[in-house]
């Protein structure tokens, strides 16, 4: 019995060997790149250097072969990220808040933008946001970026967004639409679809574009919340793939800051299939990109603001449990 034991546990632990041997080798692809995985919140141009550094063979310069998975949104993707399925996470600044605050610690290591690029919209013929009592709203899922955005301006117009609004339930993408079939009366809409908004005949209420409206939300014309994220665990075993991804996101910054519109537009459409990325669009955007990823107090202290106003969070978090800055600073330092 002894020794029919003693057997099967060998073989117990050479099947581990070969699982765990077959797990390194899998690690890295026949190019001998390092596989890694982007869990993103959604497909957005908010990330617009990331998917730069995919299309423009940034990644794979620095050794990355990455792989982008897509979730419903934040707080999903950063549940992927915490449970081992990502590697990387792109995602709003809140949920990473929400998350530290129940213990799951974590660091953000760049951002992409210095402020939000959103707008809130009104269906034709509604052209106050008070006049939303009682209708339906689309804000993104509940602990998303866009959800608390939606809200505040909700409540800075005298509502309760708690009573007097219904939230709906919809993909993002389809806000419009839903819009001009009368399912809903608002919505949080990029404000990268100005185009789309303007052709459904919708009405402007909110547009953060602008540094006066966007302080009006925030508190600040700065707000630094379009951001990448990895687990505390991954800074300490991994660092040099860190280091390698932010080379290659820092490049894409370098490169879209010296490239038109037009050419940045062409350069990430394979990242966006069937939707329209053109100049107009980016030009739009430019105005919010993060020239070098870095966070400034400012911005991070809007952040914090933000979520103890709206109840994310009850109690501050300080900004160099959340930051990481190190690896765009390197990445800032070495790459001209």
């Amino acid at each position: 019995m002894d020794k029919t034991r003693l057997i099967s546990g060998l073989l117990l632990l050479m099947v581990i060997a070969f699982a765990s041997a077959a797990f390194a080798a899998d690690a890295k692809n026949q190019a001998g790149l390092t596989r890694v995985v982007l869990a993103e919140a959604t497909r957005s141009e908010g990330w617009l250097p990331v998917y730069l550094a995919k299309e423009l063979g940034y990644f794979k310069e620095e050794g990355l072969d990455p792989e982008l998975v897509t979730y419903k949104d934040g707080p999903l993707a950063l549940m992927g990220l915490l449970n081992g399925d990502a590697q990387f996470c792109i995602i709003g600044f809140e949920p990473v808040l929400m998350a530290f605050e129940k213990g799951q610690s974590s660091k953000v290591i760049l951002t992409t933008l210095i402020s939000q690029p959103y707008m809130f919209v009104g269906r034709p013929g509604i052209k106050n946001i008070s006049e939303m009592k009682g209708k339906a709203v689309f804000g993104g899922m509940p602990g998303s970026a866009p959800y608390f955005f939606v809200k505040t301006a909700v409540k800075k117009a005298g509502l309760n967004p708690d009573k007097d609004v219904t939230f709906a339930n919809l993909e993002y993408g389809a806000e419009i639409v839903a819009m001009t079939r009368g399912d809903i009366d608002g919505a949080y809409v990029r404000a990268t679809r100005y185009a789309q908004i303007m052709e459904a005949g919708g009405n402007i209420l909110v547009d953060a574009t602008d540094p006066v409206q966007h302080k009006k939300i925030y508190g600040s014309e700065r707000y630094e919340a379009m951001n990448v994220q990895v687990t505390d665990k991954y800074v300490k075993e991994h660092p040099e793939i860190i280091q390698a991804f932010s080379n290659a996101v820092y490049k894409a910054m370098l490169w879209q800051s010296r490239h038109s519109d037009e050419e940045v537009a062409l350069a990430v459409s394979p990242s966006f299939p069937g939707r329209k990325m053109d100049a107009a669009l980016i030009k739009v955007l430019r105005k919010c990109l993060s020239p070098d990823g870095g966070f400034t107090e400012e911005g991070y202290r809007s952040i914090v603001d933000f979520c103890l106003a709206n109840g994310v969070i009850k109690k501050d978090v300080p900004m160099a449990d959340a930051i990481d800055p190190s690896f765009m600073k390197k990445a800032k330092a070495n790459i001209q």
